[in-house]
């Protein structure tokens, strides 16, 4: 069938368009600089992903009770993905998830598991991670955690609830598990933020640069702990989640640092420990497994 002009114009045009919307996907996913590259092209994504590796509603129940008696084997994790440096848990809500960052990036500012999950294949939901400009023993003045806001619920998508006033005033924990140490945040603030890449817009080793970013957390719409103590050398946790309809907007939950104990000083009767295989497992399972609370 001979084609007239018009309509090899038209396919033309519509060839170009594609090519021009999988280039601008490329370098949303490539591309570095100041913003977040949570929010460069993947929102849209992420929305209609299920969480892979959140456990079943009754697990989450059973460990997230806001109990200490916990204690996480990172042996085995560390089995399945030597990445795996720490666990979250955020009492109140359904986040209970390992944290990782890219062992051997070369990007200080790496987003590898932006995109893939615990045992390395590529695809959304993503890992909660953060990137190798922060070490991983949360001895910076500010550590920032990655995750995904999932339209199904799982990863960082219960953040928002720390929007809702009186959530926020009833919700004031997040517990970082090493396997050194166990750190106990008071959250002080719940805001509505830009896309700016934190440890990128903030030079966070200088004490003046972790004030100014205080300063420009005050100015935020959001939610506030006033009764919370800052002070110079204090430890912040930032908790970074994206927005379904605002790329531009980030939502940050930030916590200070107020315990730290040594894991093994936490006596055993209160620290069950889970037996997980080394053999491969679903991702959910291993998850499920890996931590319990009395």
């Amino acid at each position: 069938m001979k084609l007239g002009k018009k309509q090899i114009l038209s396919i033309l045009a519509i060839l170009a368009l594609g090519a021009a919307i999988t280039f601008a996907g490329f370098r949303a996913g490539k591309e570095g600089g100041t913003g977040n590259a949570e929010n460069a092209g993947a929102s849209e994504v992420v929305a209609d992903v299920s969480d892979l590796s959140k456990p079943s509603d009754a697990d989450a129940a059973e460990r997230n009770d806001g109990s200490d008696g916990t204690k996480v084997d990172f042996e085995q994790l560390k089995a399945q993905n030597p990445d795996i440096y720490a666990w979250i848990t955020v009492p109140g809500t359904g986040i209970d998830y390992p944290v990782l960052q890219k062992g051997d990036a070369k990007d200080p500012y790496d987003n590898y598991y932006l995109d893939h999950q615990v045992d390395l294949s590529e695809g959304f939901p993503g890992v909660i991670y953060s990137q190798p400009v922060n070490r991983r023993d949360f001895t910076d003045s500010v550590t920032v955690l990655y995750g995904h806001n999932l339209k199904n619920g799982g990863m960082f998508s219960d953040l928002h609830d720390f929007a809702d006033k009186e959530f926020f005033a009833q919700n004031s924990r997040v517990i970082i598990y090493t396997p050194e140490e166990i750190f106990t945040y008071e959250i002080f603030a719940a805001i509505d933020f830009s896309d700016a890449l934190l440890p990128y817009e903030y030079d966070f080793a200088e004490s003046a640069e972790v004030q100014r970013h205080l300063e420009d957390v005050r100015k935020c719409q959001g939610n506030f702990r006033e009764e919370t103590k800052l002070q110079e050398g204090s430890k912040i946790l930032v908790l970074s989640t994206c927005y379904g309809d605002r790329e531009d907007r980030r939502l940050l939950v930030e916590a200070v640092l107020v315990e730290e104990a040594l894991t093994a000083e936490v006596p055993t009767t209160e620290v069950p420990t889970a037996e997980v295989p080394t053999t491969k497992m679903p991702l959910a399972e291993m998850l499920a497994n890996a931590r319990l609370a009395e």
